[in-house]
């Protein structure tokens, strides 16, 4: 198994010249990655602390992130998108002795050593040292939503870091020297399905930013500009991009290797992939931030499709291995599984456990094991009970999508005096919908072939577009605001 910090080094003696991250004009060698890093190292080399690296696309937040790695602190990414107030909630539970700053926005934090580029590019000196971090050190902590509204720090093993992005690059057949396009900010977790993997093998970081993603024909200029050999997003932001014009393999030859990840990908997007790029290879992975990104895979071929409805998640990786309690929610048990929340300890003891000396996570999500392969069937905590019926949204949003003409869906309960009124569609169809009224009548008509009365939405809506949050998944919460009161 090949050491992240110890490929960096090697590939910053053989291929220094070589670009290792891109954004826009912005770049940075493996040779400037390795000296930044390490110039970063020596600065917070005192520090036991996790180091916060806040910033978006910028490539010195690349760097930030491997000087921490070789300091042995580990870090916490802060995106710039989110919101100040969560921001200063992630500083206080962090309590961090520095902040790396690679943003042109002002951060003043009491008692807290603020560092930015300016300062890493005046540091010229260093003393080379080896990497301070070990197996079971931390190497980073990323935030995730809590039911509580309070984030949860989720931390991650070094050793588990290391094993996941070798099973990457065995995902992408150990190919060398490689464009890898990453759509997710860097502190949502599906990002590190990008970075450590592109570095690992030697290739070149491509790091899309959120003007890119509001502006679709930036998208398509970037494309035309640049060699994307790895995709990597979620499924959501592939939907976007399949709208864009010549987004198939004529087009962009270089797209052998696409890996999803943070949401269900849908049977249609994945058929439309295929049909766009019929050489390129087609990942659907599964896993929550608590097992380091991912656990499980599977390629998505055409047999595949003409078989199944619903795309299953695969099997686990090796060191890996899922059950089922008597709920059908999946455990996670192996090497992959969260040292637990940061200084959460409360939260930590409710879902992660020791199975037979093995780390173990309750996932939360609703699973099924049928021949050879696991399929996620929803959030346990996004069941409903109607009209005296337990049901998951997510099957119905499942068969819904399997309908003709409709291109992504969510279903919402609308709740009159604490109980749930009726269920509400919210739809984004293939093509415009002239008589709104047909159409739903048409679609319920449908739906009882394949769902049973009391599941069908008693309305539907039509939209053009489904709003997506900044770390480019299905905004759920805004969607059951909006429809949902």
């Amino acid at each position: 198994m090949k050491d992240i910090l110890q490929m960096l080094k090697q590939h910053s003696e053989s291929r220094g010249e070589t670009h290792a991250v891109q954004h826009e004009d912005e770049t940075m060698t493996y040779g400037e990655l390795e000296t930044s890093s390490s110039l970063l190292a020596h600065m917070i080399r005192h520090t036991t602390k996790p180091i916060i690296l806040y910033g978006h696309m910028s490539p010195y937040m690349i760097a930030g992130m491997f000087g921490a790695l070789k300091a042995g602190c580990g870090y916490v990414p802060i995106d710039t998108s989110i919101p100040e107030q969560r921001v200063q909630t992630i500083i206080k539970k962090v309590d961090p002795d520095v902040i790396f700053n690679t943003s042109s926005e002002e951060l003043a934090v009491e008692g807290v050593t603020i560092l930015n580029i300016e300062d890493l590019k005046a540091t010229n000196t260093y003393k080379e040292q080896e990497p301070q971090i070990q197996d079971d050190s931390i190497a980073y902590t990323i935030f995730t939503s809590g039911s509580t509204g309070e984030p949860k720090g989720v931390q991650i093993y070094y050793d588990s870091l290391v094993e996941f992005a070798n099973w990457v690059v065995e995902l992408n057949d150990n190919q060398l020297g490689q464009h890898w396009l990453n759509q997710a900010p860097l502190s949502f977790d599906l990002s590190v399905m990008a970075i450590y993997p592109s570095i690992l093998s030697g290739g070149t970081l491509q790091l899309v930013d959120k003007k890119m993603i509001n502006k679709p024909m930036l998208l398509h200029e970037l494309f035309a500009r640049e060699p994307i050999h790895v995709w990597v997003s979620t499924p959501s932001f592939m939907e976007l991009c399949l709208m864009l014009p010549e987004f198939d393999a004529g087009s962009q030859p270089s797209m052998g290797t696409f890996l999803f990840c943070g949401e269900i990908l849908g049977h249609k997007t994945a058929s439309m992939l295929l049909k766009k790029f019929p050489n390129a290879k087609v990942y659907n992975t599964y896993g929550p931030t608590e097992a380091t990104v991912a656990v499980t895979s599977i390629q998505v071929t055409e047999a595949l499709l003409s078989k199944e409805k619903v795309i299953p998640v695969g099997a686990p990786r090796k060191g890996t291995s899922l059950s089922l309690t008597d709920d059908n929610e999946l455990v996670i048990t192996g090497n992959s599984v969260s040292a637990g929340y940061l200084k959460d300890p409360e939260r930590t003891e409710k879902v992660f456990f020791d199975n037979e000396g093995q780390r173990a996570y309750y996932s939360g999500d609703s699973a099924q094991y049928r021949e050879g392969q696991w399929y996620i069937q929803g959030r346990v905590d996004n069941q409903i009970k109607y009209n005296g019926y337990r049901m998951e949204l997510e099957e119905i949003e499942a068969k819904l999508k399997q309908l003709d003409h409709v291109r992504e869906a969510i279903v919402v309960p609308v709740y009159r005096r604490g109980k749930v009124a009726h269920l509400l569609g919210v739809t984004m169809t293939t093509h415009q919908i002239e008589d709104e009224a047909q159409t739903t009548h048409d679609m319920k008509a449908e739906l009882k072939h394949i769902l049973p009365e009391y599941m069908i939405p008693k309305k539907f809506v039509f939209v053009d577009q489904l709003p997506l949050t900044h770390n480019g998944k299905l905004d759920r919460k805004k969607i059951n605001e909006v429809y949902g009161s």
